[in-house]
């Protein structure tokens, strides 16, 4: 008698700690930061964009940004260009830009 009590008391510890575990493991689940569609940029549109954004304007798609500055800070390599929308100018950072890299040393 005392083993089969042992036994249950063993299976309930074993089903809550499986439960726990499953438990904070959907909670880690919900910290992914979502992917954004690119947004296709149309003639005659008036976007409203912000720093980061991913889009496709001119056949060119990255992220852009507001500021040369901000765009500056984005990029691995420093590396931006621009996009003029309706007399506004957006930075759009080059990911795919090779780093130079000094072997002189």
């Amino acid at each position: 008698m005392r083993t089969i009590i042992s036994l249950i008391v063993a299976l309930s510890v074993v089903i809550f700690a499986i439960s726990m575990s499953s438990v904070s493991a959907l909670e880690g689940d919900s910290e992914e930061v979502p992917v954004e569609e690119p947004v296709e940029q149309e003639d005659g549109e008036n976007p409203e964009f912000e720093d980061g954004d991913t889009v496709i304007i001119d056949e060119c798609e990255g992220e852009i940004y507001l500021t040369p500055e901000a765009a500056e800070a984005a990029s691995p390599s420093g590396q931006f260009h621009e996009h003029q929308i309706e007399g506004k100018t957006y930075y759009m950072i080059d990911d795919e830009a090779e780093e130079v890299l000094d072997t002189s040393k």
